[in-house]
């Protein structure tokens, strides 16, 4: 019996989001022998897979430059815990070596930096404060995963002007808000659970809410701007999935377009406040 569509995400969800919110909870833990986090191999996964994917999106197989993009991608997540310097002079040198290896492919070369800048932010986020990092990481995911949700449910109930149809038939105005409501409302229970479990106490409530929903709220922008970046690119290619290799829903690519620029952004702004740019 064939299983629809539905069904197929509904499984492959069920799978896919306790394997990651699990890799993320306990990504701390170390394997003894390699001395490697869970979380860092989940994100040499996740860039490995991406890499893979765009490879196959411009070239339709597996190329020396796409090869190049999986390594640089992996090293770039081994990296960035220990020596976050390291890891991105590598991720630009690797940048510069797959466009001479591509024959000087502008797409290639920017596949480098499209998937592994979100790779080291996602990395530097998780490991930049052992107190509070793994929840950051996790307010992320769900605020992302809100914007979704959101824009889905609301955009396919009250639907409206489009935002931009050449580049995404679906996209509506109220799926916009949507998902822009959603995720300042999971930011908004995220503050709340910080301060059932103590997180907070010795914190103004109303300034970190306010910080909260505020910076999920640009999340949310930022998420939805990636979901178009996206979008422009599979148009451009005539592509409906970037891959199939999630069953039910596509490729990667297609699950995780906003949490790439939403991660940069992330890591962006916490690498300037750990380094007191923000004071």
């Amino acid at each position: 019996m064939k299983l629809s569509n539905l069904a197929l995400r509904t499984i492959s969800a069920a799978i896919l989001a306790p394997l990651v919110l699990g890799s993320i909870w306990f990504g701390a833990t170390v394997y003894e022998l390699y001395a490697i986090p869970l979380y860092t191999v989940l994100m040499a996964v996740f860039g490995a897979g991406l890499a893979w994917e765009w490879d196959h999106m411009f070239n339709k197989k597996i190329t020396i430059s796409g090869l190049w993009t999986v390594i640089i991608a992996c090293l770039t997540a081994f990296l960035t815990k220990d020596n976050p310097q390291f890891a991105l002079w590598l991720m630009l040198l690797g940048t510069l070596a797959v466009y001479l290896k591509s024959h000087r492919s502008l797409a290639m070369a920017f596949g480098v930096l499209y998937i592994c800048v979100p790779v080291m932010a996602l990395s530097y986020i998780y490991f930049i404060n052992d107190a509070i990092s793994r929840e950051l990481v996790l307010w992320l995911f769900f605020v992302v995963w809100a914007t979704d949700i959101g824009g889905y449910v609301i955009g396919c109930t009250f639907k409206g002007p489009k935002i931009a149809p050449k580049i995404s038939a679906k996209k509506t105005w109220s799926g916009f808000i949507g998902g822009v409501s959603f995720a300042a409302a999971v930011a908004y229970i995220f503050a709340l659970f910080l301060k059932s479990y103590g997180y907070l106490d010795h914190m103004d409530f109303t300034r970190v809410t306010w910080i909260l929903v505020s910076s999920a709220i640009i999340l949310s922008i930022f998420s939805q701007i990636g979901d178009f970046f996206e979008s422009y690119i599979k148009r451009r290619l005539d592509l409906k999935d970037s891959s199939n290799i999630i069953p039910g829903h596509g490729g990667l690519f297609d699950r995780v377009d906003g949490l790439l620029f939403a991660s940069t952004l992330m890591g962006i702004v916490l690498f300037c406040v750990n380094q007191g740019w923000f004071k």
